[in-house]
């Protein structure tokens, strides 16, 4: 009986093929696009559950009543005072400073160091007993023990030595002081830590460090906050409380609040609060994070099960016929369900395949990074969460067959093989369906073309006085290197002009993607209270001819005691500027000209630009080059060629543009639309795929209506009006319900920008054609072929 089953399955399943791959496709990838985004939206909700005792770890934070709001750290002190407490709440106290990244020489072997900067975190020695760490070679008792210990992350440890009991014992000596080191710390650095063990890595769902990689955990730290004269006056860490058993942290305030006790900070007391570790975070958006990846997810898995259920649906009742021929030879609900599972199960068995194939091909290669965010995927949780929603579909279209098999058996025979006048009824559902594809794609492809509008919006806003082809060509190195003397970056600098192909060279203390030289300088001559807000950029002589910024007023720096301010910043002073002084500590400059607008940042207001002198003896940060025509590609691989020759091994280098850059800093739209886009296709594709199986059925359904309108004297614009205008209907009305929320949704994004893209009536009327136009295309073959049917041929088959 089963074969039978499967048989029958597999001789509808090809009767129809066209339409049960489109099928099988639409769920194939709207079910892998699920998995990715479920995976990122569960991988957020499951943050610090990584820890052994997460259930059980409370963060300790400072509550100001009066601003109503929750300090983002706490200071050292507090565990230190809490610790002297007799609390059978608590069974340790741990401090953590916040991850800074630190400049070490490491000793990689007896005769060979290198240079690193290496995500850092510095714990006390409660940390092992709240968080556990498992260490792979090493001993934590040995860590605690020892001064300026350094507990290596696996990965880490193995890029760096090979494997985790190689880098046992070995050194890495600081290359800077810290602003926490004691007076008695070199400006160079120099002091040693001695690596004691290697631990597992810390997934990146933490809220220690979220989403970053930690690479070294310090303990016993001189250098540190820890042990800082300077961690009474600073939140510069995060305290955490291991509650004892059927301890909450409602008890834990409790007894705290019982105590009277509070905190006080700048002349301020503070309330001490207990939440579960991670609320802060939550808080501060990362569920948002994880909503909008499972919003995602969910539109595109939607998109696909509608083509999946639809066809699946329709194709039960349009066997309905058959179906009452075989209850006339004593089929019964029973086989009848068999027989539809049997046949569902197939299509779910090929998606799931695909599925598992996608993933297997695709799980390696899905690692990203922001700035400040990163997200590795593994197969073998992809493939688990993909099993689990490939259960639930299963599941569900277990319902659906009981549920079509119970309809089909209620219906007489009769009815069953000469059909009833109530059959128009059953193709609500199908174009309500429709319908939400629609809507689902009208959001991903406003989306779309809104951030590709806004990336190039932004692109052009930025550093404005360069064009587009301008700013790809510029190339930008950066120098900003702990291990390397002014000097040797002088003679790198040096070598890089040897090229024919180099025309000009700007230098600069810092990126200028990347912030500003200063924030703030003073009207009158040592006094502090005459400060003004206004951006501070240290530029060289050519800076202004090297970047296009016109000087609208007055003239150019000629000594070092004059400077130039953007036109932003004298518009706010409201009043003619040249000739004043302005002051940075004892050194006075004179304002001696007014240049164009120095656009650096769209997402805040700026405040206006100071142009001070720039001494590049003192520090190099970074380095601009521009190519003579056609030898760019040429300058490029020079430049890779000194840089490999003068930098050390490990140091990885690719020369990149300064729009490059600028992509860089502006990763909320680059990157986001390329993903965007993808969702975007991908629901256009699976719509109409849909639309092609939904107008192929009506088709082939209404052959013989359209073949008496024929008859009647129908021409072919009328058979084409009488199959388009239900999706015309389908467009507009999901249209008319998109738009106003794409509409709010970018109202909302605007807020972040000083400028945006005009999201007027021609952005929406040019979305609506695209799509409309795209859809009419898709339909048309389907249409033509049947409005020129010949009429007698249909009538005869009939």
């Amino acid at each position: 009986m089963i074969s039978h089953y499967f048989k029958i399955a597999i001789r509808n399943l090809c009767k129809y093929k066209t339409q049960n791959i489109i099928s099988i496709i639409g769920l194939s990838v709207g079910l892998l696009c699920f998995c990715i985004c479920m995976y990122c939206s569960r991988f957020v909700d499951s943050t610090n559950h990584c820890f052994a005792n997460y259930e059980r770890i409370a963060e300790l934070s400072l509550y100001d009543s009066k601003a109503d709001r929750y300090f983002s750290g706490s200071p050292v002190p507090l565990s230190e005072e809490l610790r002297t407490w007799s609390m059978g709440e608590v069974e340790a106290i741990s401090c953590v400073t916040y991850p800074r990244e630190r400049p070490f020489y490491v000793e990689v072997s007896s005769e060979k160091t290198l240079p690193y900067e290496l995500e850092t975190i510095e714990a006390d020695t409660c940390y092992n007993k709240v968080f556990t760490p498992k260490m792979v070679a090493g001993h934590w008792e040995m860590a605690s023990r020892s001064l300026n210990s350094a507990i290596l992350s696996q990965s880490i440890a193995i890029k760096i030595f090979g494997n985790a009991e190689s880098a046992i014992g070995k050194h890495m000596t600081l290359m800077r002081r810290l602003n926490t080191s004691p007076e008695s710390t070199p400006r160079t650095g120099g002091i040693v830590y001695t690596i004691q063990a290697v631990m597992e890595d810390i997934p990146l769902n933490n809220s220690i460090d979220f989403m970053q990689n930690i690479d070294v955990l310090t303990v016993n730290d001189s250098e540190g906050l820890l042990q800082s004269p300077k961690r009474h006056n600073m939140t510069g860490a995060s305290t955490y409380a291991l509650l004892s058993p059927q301890t909450t942290c409602a008890a834990l305030e409790k007894q705290i609040s019982k105590r009277n006790y509070t905190y006080t900070l700048y002349n301020e007391a503070y309330t001490v609060t207990a939440d579960r570790m991670g609320t802060q975070l939550k808080k501060q958006g990362a569920s948002y994070l994880a909503l909008v990846t499972g919003i995602i997810g969910t539109l595109i898995l939607l998109v696909g099960l509608i083509n999946f259920f639809h066809f699946l649906i329709g194709s039960f009742f349009n066997r309905t016929k058959e179906y009452s021929i075989m209850k006339m030879a004593g089929c019964n609900w029973k086989q009848l369900f068999s027989l539809l599972f049997t046949q569902s199960l197939i299509v779910i068995s090929i998606s799931s395949v695909l599925v598992f194939w996608g993933i297997e091909l695709l799980g390696g290669h899905m690692n990203f990074s922001l700035p400040g965010f990163a997200m590795s995927f593994t197969a073998e949780a992809l493939l688990i969460h993909a099993l689990q929603y490939i259960i639930f579909l299963i599941i569900l279209c277990t319902v659906i067959c009981l549920s079509v098999s119970a309809r089909i058996c209620k219906i007489s025979v009769q009815t069953g093989i000469y059909g009833s006048s109530k059959r128009r009824g059953k193709q609500w559902g199908r174009n309500f369906m429709l319908g939400i594809q629609f809507f689902i794609c009208w959001i991903f492809v406003s989306l779309t073309v809104a951030l590709y509008l806004q990336s190039e919006k932004t692109a052009n806003t930025l550093f404005h006085t360069l064009s587009q082809k301008e700013k790809a060509e510029i190339l930008s190195i950066p120098l900003d290197y702990p291990f390397m003397k002014n000097e040797e970056k002088l003679t790198m600098i040096e070598r890089f002009k040897q090229h024919a192909g180099v025309k000009e060279v700007l230098l600069s203390d810092i990126g200028y993607m990347y912030g500003i030289s200063g924030n703030g300088l003073t009207t009158e001559k040592g006094n502090d209270n005459s400060w003004i807000d206004i951006n501070i950029m240290a530029v060289p002589s050519n800076f202004f001819s090297f970047m296009n910024i016109p000087i609208e007023q007055g003239s150019r720096s000629q000594t070092d005691k004059e400077i130039i301010v953007d036109r932003a910043w004298q518009e706010i002073q409201k009043k003619d500027v040249i000739g004043m002084n302005l002051y940075s500590g004892n050194t006075g400059y004179t304002i001696c000209g007014i240049s164009a607008p120095f656009q650096a940042d769209v997402y805040n207001q700026s405040n206006g630009y100071a142009f001070v002198p720039y001494d590049s003896s003192v520090y190099i940060g970074h380095c601009y080059i521009k190519s003579h025509p056609g030898q760019q590609k040429e300058v490029t691989q020079w430049i890779e060629k000194v840089c490999r020759e003068m930098l050390p091994e490990n140091i990885t280098y690719q020369t990149k543009t300064f729009l490059d850059d600028i992509h860089v800093v502006q990763a909320i739209e680059y990157n986001l639309k390329d993903i965007i886009l993808f969702f975007a296709i991908v629901s256009i594709i699976i719509t109409l795929l849909g639309v092609y199986s939904s107008i192929t059925l009506d088709t082939e359904r209404r052959q013989k209506e359209v073949a008496i309108r024929k008859v009647n004297g129908a021409n072919v614009p009328q058979i084409i009006l009488l199959f388009a205008r239900l999706y015309i209907i389908l467009l507009l009305c999901s249209a008319v319900i998109a738009f106003p929320l794409v509409y709010t949704a970018l109202m909302l994004w605007k807020q972040m920008y000083t400028v945006f893209f005009d999201c007027g009536f021609l952005f929406w009327f040019y979305i609506f054609l695209i799509v409309t136009l795209i859809t009419a295309i898709t339909i048309l073959f389907r249409i033509l072929r049947i409005a020129r049917t010949n009429p007698a041929e249909v009538i005869k088959n009939e």
